[in-house]
């Protein structure tokens, strides 16, 4: 019947939309992310064997490696070990390094401008191996690792130094090069030249070796976090192994999808380990021909990834005789990495499928604190912004549901008349006609609509000006969870107004449809979506944003339920203005 079909036509695009949106928060804060194609191909081309560690299988085999026997896990440098050997120090204006000339590894790389708790002095160190762990900026010739390589400090911006180790810091628009030599196990010599520069988290690695490596072979980097078990978050994703593959196609591989040892992924123009706020990337350069590395490599991959026990890692390939990478280590700051040279790391900010909508958004994000001096007044600001950009859409949905509630009285009338099927749908017809309704005329701008939420949504989740930013009150972090606490007990206040807004917004929200069962389940989702919220707590800076959405919703509704208290455009703007006016008091108390 077209009465039924149209009416159910609108209820499964309503359906949809709300499924939608539940599908978009149940898998940010439920789901672990499903095992991606690469991970499930990966372990169908290499052969993992529980207790070979990385350093014992050779890159250039691509971890198709089969034991025999049970091989032992080596046993890394441990925390006496690195302490008692020589170590040079490097601060530049960004970060402060520590390399220890025991296999010339970074021990600890501490951002200079972020701290590891809101308003602390201890600086963030983008390395926290633990014991016995392997450490960052290892370099595999083949199948030998320069782990136990007792560097020395041949020189410091190409002068030799008579010192065994160095403290030393950069001088403004300036760099510093040291360059380590040693003996790898099998006595072909090495040398490792690292540079920094000192406004930049961007670094160079020169390697090179005495003898030439057999055909096959290539020289490679690695770079090494600890992530504990508990540490993982796979329902935000926020922790993973991202890389650019040679057709310019990002991926983002969950950590908890990377098993034991390591395997090759290809050619890849960069690999980065990190989390939502922060990343180490390798960058292969050049070989010493002056080819991309990724087209000379013999051996088909230009990237490994894999994991020993909570230690995950990744590795990028130079060519036979030596090696040139860059290293970006810091955050994930999308003007920073854009900016800082040809490589589109930018990409490795995970905005989701509608990141044309979320990139301007967090662009103007940054632009409005830059007036309100403040990221919970800024986001508050962004959230009306795009309410009032909205309104026409949000308008055209209104009236079409209002409409459609208005003849639900008469079409009830005319299935009580009417028993023949054909002749309902064609008095049904007629009566949408007449009235100028369009049953799918509520759906369609609400649909449009949704993209922009989704966009808004990713960019208030990645947005690294939010770590550590307060807002107002008890909301001093608007990248983690609010809570109030009230004797004891932490209160999500924000979280149980947003729960009671959504109830409002649905009693001002005309239901087109007459079925208890549905009016019900719109009623319900108020309480569903406040309890994951609870269950699965979201940064205060989204809560925020979603409560100041349903406010500005409800005074919108308000005023096109009821057109003798004025325009709706009017009205919208003196709403804005008195809840931006409340959310300023609010930063001063």
């Amino acid at each position: 019947m077209l009465d039924n079909s149209k009416e159910q036509n609108q209820r499964t695009l309503r359906a949809i939309i709300l499924c939608i949106l539940v599908a978009v928060i149940w898998s940010q804060v439920t789901q672990a992310p499903k095992r991606s194609q690469e991970t499930q191909t990966g372990q169908q081309e290499a052969q993992h064997v529980k207790g070979v560690s990385p350093v014992n299988i050779e890159p250039g085999r691509q971890s198709q490696v089969v034991a025999a026997a049970p091989v032992s896990l080596p046993v890394h440098p441990n925390k006496v070990e690195i302490e008692g050997g020589q170590s040079s120090f490097i601060k530049t204006d960004v970060a402060t390094v520590t390399i220890s000339h025991l296999g010339a590894r970074i021990v600890s790389l501490k951002l200079n401008d972020h701290k590891v708790e809101q308003g602390g002095k201890v600086s963030l160190d983008l390395i926290d191996n633990p014991d016995g762990a392997t450490f960052p900026l290892g370099v595999y010739a083949g199948s030998e690792s320069d782990e136990r390589v007792s560097y020395t400090l041949a020189s410091v911006n190409g002068a030799q130094v008579a010192q065994p180790a160095v403290n030393l810091a950069t001088a403004p628009n300036s760099s510093i090069a040291l360059e380590f030599k040693g003996t790898l196990p099998n006595g072909n010599g090495i040398t490792k030249r690292i540079t920094f520069k000192s406004d930049s988290y961007l670094f160079s690695v020169d390697v090179s070796l005495a003898r030439k490596l057999p055909e096959g072979q290539n020289v490679w980097l690695e770079w090494t976090h600890y992530f504990p078990k508990a540490d993982l978050n796979p329902r935000l994703k926020m922790t993973h192994i991202t890389y650019l593959d040679g057709a310019d196609k990002i991926h983002h591989l969950p950590l908890t999808d990377i098993m034991e040892g390591v395997r090759g992924f290809g050619l890849s123009k960069w690999a980065s380990l990190g989390d939502i706020y922060f990343m180490a990337t390798l960058i292969p350069a050049i070989n010493v021909a002056g080819a991309p590395v990724t087209v000379a490599l013999a051996t088909g991959s230009s990237t490994m990834i894999g994991r020993e026990g909570d230690v995950y890692l990744d590795r990028v390939a130079g060519g036979s005789e030596s090696g040139r990478f860059d290293v970006y280590a810091g955050p994930k700051d999308y003007k920073t990495l854009q900016f800082i040279g040809d490589y589109r790391l930018e990409r490795s900010i995970d905005l989701g499928w509608f990141s044309f909508l979320a990139l301007p958004l967090l662009w103007l994000l940054h632009y409005l604190y830059l007036f309100v001096n403040n990221y919970g007044l800024a986001i508050i600001a962004l959230t009306l912004i795009v309410k009032t950009v909205m309104l026409p859409l949000s308008k055209a949905s209104f009236d079409s549901m209002r409409k459609m509630q208005e003849v639900q009285p008469e079409i009830k009338a005319l299935r009580e008349r009417i028993k023949d099927a054909t002749q309902l749908n064609q008095e049904t017809f007629a009566l949408y006609k007449r009235r100028g309704i369009n049953p799918m005329g509520g759906c369609f701008p609400i649909a449009i609509q949704i993209p922009v939420f989704l966009g808004l949504y990713q960019a208030l989740l990645n947005a690294l000006e939010l770590r550590h930013a307060p807002f107002a009150l008890w909301i001093t972090d608007l990248s983690a969870p609010e809570k109030l606490e009230l004797f004891g007990v932490g209160v999500p206040v924000m979280v149980l107004l947003m729960a009671a807004s959504m109830i409002i917004q649905q009693w001002t929200t005309p239901n087109p449809s007459a079925d208890p069962a549905q009016q019900k389940m719109m009623m319900f989702m108020p309480l569903i979506f406040a309890g994951m919220f609870i269950i699965y707590p979201m940064p205060a800076g989204l809560v925020l944003y979603w409560l100041v959405n349903n406010i500005i919703s409800i005074t919108q509704q308000m005023y096109m339920r009821n057109t003798k208290r004025g325009s709706v455009y009017t009205g919208t703007l003196i709403a804005s203005l008195l809840i931006f006016g409340a959310g300023y008091i609010l930063t001063l108390i």
